[in-house]
């Protein structure tokens, strides 16, 4: 496993699961097995309604909790520091963890100037390791760094090879935030895995243009969290470091660059109103 510093000296996995969209019943098992093939992140969020299955899973593993990186992120609008303390205890209480490696907003929703306050708070009594924000773009992101006491370790966003990133990775660069991108395979959307450019480069090193795909954005400092529920998928993905793509291959595959999301969730055009502060 590779790892990523982030701007407070804690290392962060360069490869995690995702668990978004899977049933809480299922959730123990799918981070269970996850661990057990060499996953050392599990990214969750209050929305996903299984960090329950995340905490039942990182407490039955048979690691010790400092082994493991845990993500969770608050989603619910909050205006006011008492309504983000009630929202990020109920995260805690749900992973019936003493701690969260990483605590995102989800959105900017709410008051984020207060919500990101609070967070301050509590990173500060050590209640997390780090904090972040997800899905805030140059219109949004301003209002967290502008007055912070502590800078976002994290941003996580969507990106992946048709939606490449390159001018958010390079806005955070200048305020040493780590770009995470959430559905690095573009929910497997566009043909993705059989396209023709990752299948050629992949065929050269033995690899699947979804390997391919998810060692791009790893060559490019880019944290990533597939999900799947599937053993075999895990290991395939977690699978991306005894090879290393040539300048030819990166330069390639940016020609996919398609410069849209494509999984429709708001991004940069998500247009932030700042009254609501």
């Amino acid at each position: 496993m590779e790892y990523k510093k982030l701007n407070n000296g804690i290392e962060m996995p360069m490869i995690g699961l995702g668990v978004y969209n899977i049933p809480e019943r299922e959730t123990q098992r799918v981070v269970e097995d996850a661990i057990s093939v060499g996953y050392r992140s599990i990214d969750t969020a209050a929305m996903y309604f299984n960090e329950r299955g995340v905490g039942d899973g990182v407490r039955s593993c048979g690691l010790v909790r400092e082994e493991l990186f845990v993500t969770t992120k608050i989603c619910e609008p909050c205006y006011t520091r008492e309504q983000t303390f009630r929202t990020v205890e109920h995260s805690m209480r749900e992973l019936k963890l003493d701690y969260v490696d990483l605590m995102l907003l989800h959105w900017p929703v709410g008051n984020p100037v207060v919500m990101w306050q609070t967070l301050e708070e509590l990173y500060r009594k050590g209640r997390f390791r780090a904090i972040g924000v997800s899905n805030f773009y140059p219109n949004t992101f301003p209002q967290i760094v502008n007055g912070a006491k502590v800078v976002p370790m994290v941003n996580q966003c969507e990106a992946h090879v048709l939606y490449q990133q390159r001018k958010m990775l390079e806005y955070l660069k200048s305020y040493d935030v780590a770009l995470e991108a959430w559905s690095p395979l573009a929910e497997g959307r566009h043909g993705i895995f059989k396209n023709g450019t990752l299948t050629a480069i992949g065929e050269r090193y033995g690899k699947t243009a979804a390997q391919v795909a998810l060692k791009f954005l790893i060559q490019n400092g880019i944290i990533i969290i597939p999900k799947t529920t599937h053993k075999e998928r895990m290991q395939e993905n977690i699978d991306l470091f005894d090879f290393t793509l040539s300048d030819d291959d990166l330069r390639q595959i940016r020609l996919l660059d398609t410069g849209r999301n494509v999984t429709g969730w708001p991004s940069d055009a998500l247009k932030y109103n700042p009254e609501s502060i």
